[in-house]
């Protein structure tokens, strides 16, 4: 993945100069978040697109994924889709806030790299289920579809999955578009 040389092509939106909707949406999601991120303020050029954006995340965050599994669906399209901010935020976000176990955080590290997991965990499973969702754009085969359910997917899960995928490509695209630079609280998670 290829680090920006440049700095952002569209100039990330600061809240004190948005319109008031949009700067109302980005104050929210740093209280949210807990911080302001890049991200948002990428986004917010478009504010239909934030908006949408800001319902989204409230709404993945009740799905039934679990944490792991959703940090899992992110570093994997962040690494399929090239997308040089979303790496070190993923790695940041399973460290720092999602607070995962060191072995998951371990396992992370590897779908950082662009490596599969070897069969036999939940995010392996995980992992197989985004990457056939992708190569097949949803088509599973009957077969397919059979044998991640009886590994433990349910449809619940796999519609939620496809959910995190259509949010992370837009994230991933907006970073790759805008060339959105790293929040200093990310430097270290390059």
């Amino acid at each position: 993945m290829t680090e920006p040389k440049d700095g952002p092509r569209i100039p990330l939106v600061d809240p004190h100069d948005a319109d008031p909707a949009t700067a109302a949406l980005l104050r929210g999601r740093a209280r949210k978040w807990g911080k302001s991120w890049n991200v948002a303020r990428a986004i917010a050029i478009a504010p239909a697109v934030i908006e949408m954006m800001d319902r989204v995340w409230d709404c993945l965050a009740r799905t039934s994924l679990s944490t792991a599994d959703r940090e899992l669906i992110a570093m994997e399209m962040a690494v399929t889709n090239g997308c040089h901010y979303c790496v070190p935020a993923h790695r940041y976000g399973a460290r720092r806030e999602a607070r995962l176990d060191p072995d998951t955080v371990a396992l992370l590290k590897r779908v950082a790299r662009g490596e599969a997991l070897t069969a036999g965990t939940r995010l392996a499973l995980m992992q197989r289920l985004v990457r056939r969702l992708l190569a097949t754009h949803g088509g599973l085969t009957d077969a397919e579809f059979t044998t991640f359910r009886a590994e433990g997917v349910t449809p619940r899960q796999m519609i939620e999955t496809i959910a995190e995928i259509a949010h992370c490509t837009v994230t991933n695209y907006t970073n790759r578009l805008v060339r959105t630079p790293l929040d200093s609280f990310l430097e270290p998670y390059r």
